[in-house]
């Protein structure tokens, strides 16, 4: 009872001496900087109060400040073993290696990612082995991804009988490379790199295209089946050969050979355009049109152009003066195996081997139907000039221009459309003969027919 009643007069001498009741003034409103820079400002009735923000802390001293805490000093290992701590105002930031990742907003520690979670990381015939901040691919036997434990297992084919073309059939100076290429093909279905390089692969291959293209200045000319086992020795030894490189762009010319590689080792298949370019030709594709199918990208791609600086006298013996080359012919491959039909052509500016007027015709080597020959089929001429030529083709082969082909198919599709015209004609000339003739004999019948009736008609009267 006298607890409350002190209370009361408590309250009593409060509003005699102060009067009506005061209003509590808000320091932090009327006040933006009361508490300075990094903290905030707390109203309490009759006072105030401060607090540093997070990430900075109070710093007590002649004036009082909000300091920004150095995460990345005060609290060691804050990323996880394997992140890299990033110190910003008030905060911080785990940046991760490649092959961990944090969750969140990137202040939790840095995990290892499990690559081998990924459906067919290694193909269908590689071994996934998971390793702090990456993963190892182990293939099969029969397959390899080419010393890159980190891409796609492809199945090989060590069997070169098909590069020969005629069976029996030798190329000079191929002998001792397709050896060494067999064997290194061997080595890499075992998973041994312990063979040639690929750079040396390379250089041998060019120099065995020389040796051949040396004996055609002096044979001066080659049957079309060592033709065509030249180029489909080239084409299959590149596809084996680029994987194998190690610089993302190679370059190889001798007296009569030149090459440009192109490769790209990516997680993701690459993209945009690419454009391979050489003393006498310019290649211009995409890495779409390299990669082809993206669901079996086996971690790289590449694109080849290779160029034979004397094969125009690489010709059948029965060709004609009117199907000389124009051009240097080139090998064009791509990593993607199917192009026979792309969605998207490729374009080729070949320079003239000797400025003409006369129209060239863009050709690719063919084997199709036969020992090889050159064929314009999926292949078109965009553009020409005296000195240059544009071609655009639909599939990849080996190319060149060829004069004389276009004029011969002219002239001969005129003779063959002028005959059927004449034949058409003189046939429209004969049934009309005819049908007068017939007409004419039908008409002579009526007559008499009607003028023996009145005959009748007369005698009768």
């Amino acid at each position: 009872m006298g607890a409350i009643l002190f209370l009361l007069i408590l309250a009593l001498l409060k509003d005699h001496g102060h009067g009506a009741p005061q209003k509590d003034i808000d320091e932090c409103s009327n006040n933006s900087l009361i508490c300075g820079d990094n903290s905030a400002c707390f109203n309490t009735v009759g006072s105030y109060y401060c607090e540093c923000l997070p990430g900075f802390m109070d710093v007590a001293g002649a004036t009082r400040q909000c300091l920004d805490i150095e995460e990345c000093v005060e609290y060691q290992h804050i990323c996880g073993e394997w992140g890299t701590c990033l110190n910003q105002v008030g905060s911080y930031l785990c940046q991760c290696p490649n092959g961990f990742r944090n969750t969140g907003d990137g202040q939790t520690q840095c995990v290892d990612i499990n690559e081998c979670k990924i459906d067919r990381v290694c193909g269908k015939r590689g071994i996934c082995q998971n390793l702090n901040g990456s993963y190892w691919c182990q293939c099969s036997a029969g397959f390899t991804n080419f010393g890159n434990n980190q891409t796609k297992c492809v199945e090989l084919n060590c069997d070169q009988d098909e590069t020969q073309g005629t069976p029996g059939q030798t190329l000079p100076g191929f002998d001792h490379f397709l050896s060494l290429l067999r064997n290194n093909c061997l080595m890499l279905s075992k998973s041994t790199l312990s063979g040639p390089t690929g750079n040396v692969l390379l250089t041998l291959l060019v120099n065995a295209t020389d040796v051949l293209q040396l004996g055609l200045q002096s044979n001066g000319h080659r049957s079309s089946s060592e033709v065509t086992s030249l180029l489909r020795t080239v084409e299959i030894s590149i596809r084996l050969i680029a994987p194998q490189l190690t610089e993302n762009v190679t370059r190889i010319e001798t007296n009569h050979t030149e090459a440009e590689i192109m490769v790209r080792r990516d997680q993701t298949p690459p993209e945009g355009p690419v454009s391979l370019t050489n003393e006498n030709t310019q290649l211009d594709t995409t890495w779409e049109t390299a990669v082809g199918d993206y669901q079996n990208y086996p971690g790289f791609a590449f694109v080849v152009l290779l160029s034979y600086k004397n094969l125009d006298t690489l010709k059948d013996s029965f060709s004609h003066q009117s199907q000389q080359l124009m051009s240097s012919a080139v090998t064009v491959s791509v990593s993607n195996s199917n192009t026979t039909n792309l969605p998207q052509p490729v374009n080729l500016t070949f320079n003239h081997l000797q400025s003409s007027d006369v129209d060239s015709t863009c050709v690719y080597w063919s084997d199709e139907n036969g020992p090889g020959e050159w064929s314009g089929q999926g292949c078109t001429s965009v553009m020409s000039n005296s000195t240059h030529t544009v071609c655009s083709c639909n599939h990849l082969s080996t190319f060149a221009l060829l004069k004389g082909i276009h004029q011969k198919k002219e002239s001969g599709q005129l003779s063959v459309v002028m005959w059927v015209g004449i034949s058409v004609a003189l046939a429209f000339v004969v049934l009309s003969l005819i049908m007068s003739l017939w007409c004419r004999n039908f008409s002579r019948k009526r007559r008499g027919g009607h003028r023996l009736q009145q005959d009748i008609q007369l005698y009768s009267k």
